[in-house]
């Protein structure tokens, strides 16, 4: 009971980061580039705390969650130091710049990690099969994300959620330890 209680609270707090964002971005009223720009201040800084605690557990750390704090921390990072190239980056492409980092991650993953991007010690080529799945459902995302660009619940909510309960499901599928 307790392991299940502490799973679903590390599950919850994992996407905090980038619920923080879409509060302040959309969420209080229109959308502006000064909004842009103090959400990611202030998200970036909420990332930063989820990677320590991400990188200091023992299990596999959850890609999704990975890749969208290295989206905020590289966002934040660029607000705080006036790079403003980079937040156009962010802006001309949208919803869709979350999941190219989730892309990244999830290659990077993918190959070089034992866990792979669904983040579970198993057999590889289960690992290697559900990891391959879940990238090309992130590709599916971010096909999602250019075509719904600008409908945040569209191209990025309901896509991340999504995504979060298919790595769910194909951890269960992977036998194995973690």
């Amino acid at each position: 009971m307790k392991a299940a209680a502490l799973a679903i609270i590390e599950y919850l707090l994992g996407f905090v980061a980038l619920a923080l964002f879409a509060f302040l971005a959309f969420g209080r009223g229109p959308a502006s580039d000064d909004g842009f720009v103090y959400a990611f201040k202030v998200s970036g800084l909420v990332a930063a705390i989820e990677v320590a605690f991400l990188l200091v557990r023992t299990r596999p750390a959850n890609r999704l969650i990975l890749g969208a704090t290295i989206w905020l921390i590289a966002g934040a990072a660029a607000a705080y130091l006036e790079l403003w190239w980079w937040l156009r980056v962010y802006q001309q492409f949208g919803e869709a710049s979350l999941f190219v980092s989730m892309l990244v991650v999830g290659l990077a993953s993918t190959w070089l990690s034992p866990s792979g991007f669904v983040a579970k010690l198993g057999p590889i080529i289960e690992v290697r099969r559900a990891s391959l799945l879940l990238l090309a459902s992130v590709l599916v995302a971010l096909v999602v994300a250019v075509y719904f660009r600008g409908d945040v619940k569209y191209a990025a909510v309901l896509p991340v959620i999504a995504l979060s309960w298919l790595n769910r499901l194909l951890r269960l599928r992977v036998t194995g330890v973690a």
